[in-house]
């Protein structure tokens, strides 16, 4: 008892001075914040800054306050924690993946077909291009060679079962019923109307159970199997779930086809109907006593009214039956398309006219197009092309006049005799003499309009005065008065926007492929234009950030050029390699073969290419890039997007650079200020006689003083090397020729895409063309480029002409 009450004291001692400790600094700090406080809030009330009372402890006890002092509070905002370094810092939306699945909308119709032989193939083909999914299902033992090469093909084994339930667990393991509004299920050997088809489901609704099909003869309400049979939505479904009540029919002794009607009507307990919402469900049976096969009997059929309207044509015995059937519908639908064009330009026609009456404005040419589009201010507005038969006017910057040949010809030829047709139709009596002239305009609306101004001469008579008969008049002439005048008519005509055509749907691109850029180094004058597109390359890749994606120079160095350059581009290229670390880039100096002739520049580029993919392969992208090239670091983003493997090369519009010495850039301006016009003018002169290579003190920037994009050059350009290699076929080992642009023309396989680019720039230099080029199209280019590229007509009219 004694030690048990010497540790409850001890305990109960410890209790209370530890609370007695409790009381007091909680006390004191209480008091001590309190007056903090107090002397914080009255500090904000002085009486010499807002002239008022301070505020005494009363008041607080009152509850009266005379100012809002939040604005002196100080708010501490938590700092948001930095994301790990692949990770990004901004949130994430979620959002949903298909609008389908949120609006819960479907497809229209799948068609389910059970393939038995090779008539599977044909009805993929007719049926497949016209409805959103056909799927093949098909006994493994019956699949051949053909069929097994459909994507659309679900195989299955019987094992004893009947092929009703294989097929319908296979549809419901599919899980593809949910996304149709309708079901048709068939037989291979049945033929369908695609085009009846699809207005049958745009006609009715979905949401009610039903079954169409044609009925069996024996009244017991089944569809006929042999004759399709089309589900709505809410018939799949009842179908696929209640399918295992059809367990029963795989053992019985009826026949596959008997057997899946059977189930059809057990699942669903549903009735066939062959009228639907005022929709029949049109079966073809025509009598094949003399002739069995289908496409034997359409010529016998198509008399009939509902052969037209047919939307089953059943027992099909081969392919031929098929086509020749999807033929014949293909035609009755094009002439119903025509006829509802007729009637529907009557009608656009007839409402044109009562609006007109109705608004007092004239009636827009052509009937149904829009009128000319406005322009949004003066500088865009569009430019009429006069044209006659032998020229044609272009609104272009440095030609204003070519001749009218090739397409634009063909063109002009067809307006006029449009034209002729349509005023010697109204006026048989005129005899024509020629087209006086005429204008043509594109609108992006209304597409090419012309004006055309056409020549007749037309004999009339007229009772001629004694007094002016001339000598040399026969009395005929004037009693008959015959005369000739001639008369001009103006035809304005339209070649509308027609007959257009959904493009196939692009590759998908990305900005970080791999790309190889190769710079063909042909001879010694063009070592020094390379090194320094190799020096600006350099302060190109100076960037803080790495690049996953990888860039290669190449220099193809061809077998005239001095050893010592070829060991000062090596050390450019260690040097460029060496700064340009964190970007991946390699360098590597490539020899040409020098069994290759290396006369022409466009040689030397196929030839550089040809090295360049026989070495790193045919699945990258070739760059090619003159020695003279300036480049932008976004030029090789675009290189990247716009070259399309097996679908699109890139061959860029250049800004080539004028003749520094013509265009003035080998002054600065403040020179160019302090220099007299005429010293300047005879410097100039003086220096392109003596042939003094010209220096450029000026950084070279798009101008139209400092040069022009050049749509002839095409010495730059990117493609796959394995489009190359396809391409490279056309053109010969050593054919010589100025540029490689020949061998992507005329290639249905393949797209070239030309754009103007204003990060690639062409430094001035002597362009040489080879004239003994095997194709004359190749020299023009390059003549027209060289002499255009000189400088502009303004330039060198006043270094030639100087007034005084």
């Amino acid at each position: 008892m004694v030690g048990g009450g010497r540790t409850g004291v001890h305990l109960l001692l410890g209790f209370v001075i530890g609370a007695a400790f409790y009381l007091i600094l909680y006390s004191s700090q209480s008091e001590e914040n309190f007056k903090n406080s107090l002397a914080a809030f009255t500090s904000c009330r002085s009486p010499e800054s807002e002239g008022v009372d301070v505020l005494e402890p009363s008041a607080l006890e009152k509850g009266r306050i005379y100012k809002d002092v939040s604005e002196h509070w100080i708010v501490h905002q938590d700092s948001m924690p930095t994301p790990p370094a692949n990770q990004d810092a901004t949130p994430k939306v979620t959002r949903t993946r298909f609008a389908a699945t949120e609006l819960g909308t479907r497809e229209r119709i799948m068609a389910a077909v059970m393939a038995e032989s090779a008539l599977a193939l044909s009805i993929n083909a007719t049926l497949g291009r016209h409805i959103p999914r056909v799927q093949l299902f098909a006994d493994s033992s019956r699949i051949d060679n053909d069929l097994g090469q459909l994507t659309n093909l679900s195989p299955y084994k019987l094992n004893g079962q009947k092929t009703h339930s294989m097929v319908l667990g296979l549809l419901f393991n599919m899980s593809t019923h949910d996304n149709y509004d309708w079901l048709l299920l068939a037989k291979d050997s049945t033929y369908f109307n695609p085009f009846v088809l699809l207005r049958m489901i745009d006609t009715m609704n979905w949401n009610e159970p039903v079954i169409m099909g044609e009925p069996a003869e024996d009244g017991s309400g089944r569809c006929r199997l042999d004759s399709g049979v089309i589900f709505s939505q809410p018939a799949i479904a009842l179908l696929l779930i209640n399918r295992g009540a059809c367990s029963s029919l795989s053992t019985a002794t009826d026949d596959d086809q008997l057997a899946f009607e059977k189930c059809i009507q057990i699942a669903t307990n549903l009735t066939c109907k062959p009228l639907h919402q005022g929709v029949r469900y049109e079966v073809w049976r025509g009598e094949r006593a003399d002739s069995p096969a289908a496409h034997d009997s359409i010529e016998d059929w198509k008399h009939s009214a509902a052969f037209r309207r047919a939307l089953v044509v059943p027992r099909l015995l081969s392919d031929a039956d098929a086509s020749a059937l999807h033929d014949y519908f293909v035609r009755v639908e094009m002439a119903r398309a025509d006829r509802e064009i007729v009637k529907m330009e009557a009608d656009l026609s007839r409402l044109a006219e009562e609006e007109a009456r109705e608004t007092g404005e004239a009636i827009s040419w052509p009937p149904a197009l829009p009128p000319f589009a406005k322009p949004p201010n003066r500088y865009q507005v569009p430019t009429w092309e006069y044209f006659t038969m032998t020229e044609i006017f272009r609104s272009e910057p440095n030609q204003n006049v070519r001749r009218l040949e090739g397409k634009d010809f063909d063109d002009v030829a067809e307006v006029v005799v449009a034209a002729r047709n349509e005023v010697e139709s109204e006026e048989p009596e005129l005899e024509f003499v020629q087209l006086r002239n005429g204008y043509r305009v594109f609108d992006p609306r209304r597409g090419m309009d012309y004006m055309i101004d056409l020549t007749y001469r037309k004999t009339v008579n007229e009772m001629l005065d004694p007094e002016n008969r001339f000598e040399g008049d026969n009395e005929a002439g004037h009693e008959e008065g015959l005369k000739e005048i001639v008369v001009e008519r103006r035809v304005h005509v339209s070649r509308m926007i027609a007959s257009t055509q959904l493009m196939n749907q692009a590759p998908y691109v990305k900005e970080d492929t791999d790309v190889t850029v190769v710079i063909p180094v042909a001879s010694e004058k063009d070592v020094l234009p390379a090194r320094k597109l190799l020096a600006r390359q350099a302060r190109l890749c100076l960037s803080p950030t790495e690049e996953t994606r990888k860039t290669r120079m190449v220099v193809a160095v061809f077998p005239l050029v001095d050893t010592r350059s070829v060991t000062a581009i090596s050390n450019d290229m260690e040097e460029l390699k060496r700064r340009c670390k964190r970007s991946l880039l390699e360098t590597d100096v490539l020899p040409v073969r020098p069994a290759v002739s290396t006369e022409g520049k466009g040689t030397a580029a196929a030839a550089a290419l040809d090295d360049a993919v026989d070495r790193y392969g045919a699945n990258n992208i070739y760059l090619l890039l003159s020695p003279h090239a300036d480049v932008q670091k976004e030029f090789f983003d675009r290189a990247r997007i716009n070259t399309i493997k097996h679908y699109q090369v890139f061959f860029p519009v250049p800004f080539v650079e004028y003749h520094p010495t013509i265009s003035g850039m080998e002054m600065t301006e403040k020179e160019e200020k302090d220099t007299p016009t005429e010293q300047a003018r005879e410097a100039a002169l003086s220096r392109l006689r003596d042939g003094v290579e010209p220096k450029r003190k000026r950084a070279l920037i798009v101008q139209k003083e400092h040069g022009r994009f050049d749509s002839q050059d095409f010495t730059c350009f990117a493609v796959y090397g394995v489009d190359y290699v396809t391409a490279r076929a056309k053109l010969g080992v050593n054919e010589r020729r100025n540029d490689l642009i020949a061998a992507f023309l005329g290639q249905d396989g393949i797209h070239i895409l030309r754009a103007v680019e204003p990060t690639l720039r062409i430094r001035y230099h002597k362009r040489s063309c080879d004239m003994e080029s095997v194709d004359t199209e190749d020299i023009a280019r390059c003549v027209d480029s060289k002499k255009e590229n000189v400088a502009a007509k303004d330039q060198l009219a006043k270094l030639l002409f100087h007034e005084k």
